[in-house]
């Protein structure tokens, strides 16, 4: 038997379901949300300083090197200027996203 339900109404339920990195049922949901951020922005700066090391090592390298022997950086140097700014924006992200979570736990607390 086929269903007369238009696509949009079908009742079979989508498998995805938002990602978390706390599943504790205690949780303060404004202090999980600041933590999973806190987690996110390092992991990817982290990535980014990581990516940019290993490039600049590789140029350096390759200055010593014998011709032919060189090595292909991971990135050029304008991609590397990409990530920093991208790491510069996203601790400045973090900085003001935990001035905000202090200052609604500084408000808490003045009641």
């Amino acid at each position: 038997m086929s269903s007369s339900l238009p696509p949009d109404q079908n009742p079979i339920q989508p498998t995805h379901q938002d990602f978390r990195w706390i599943h504790a049922p205690n949780k303060d949901p404004a202090l999980a949300g600041f933590i999973e951020l806190t987690h996110d922005i390092a992991a990817g700066v982290s990535s980014c300083l990581q990516i940019i090391y290993a490039s600049e090592l590789a140029r350096e390298i390759n200055i010593d090197a014998d011709p032919g022997q060189e090595s292909a950086p991971s990135i050029g140097k304008t991609d590397a200027a990409n990530l920093m700014r991208l790491s510069m924006a996203a601790t400045t992200l973090l900085c003001r996203a935990s001035e905000d979570c202090i200052a609604g736990f500084n408000k808490s607390t003045e009641k």
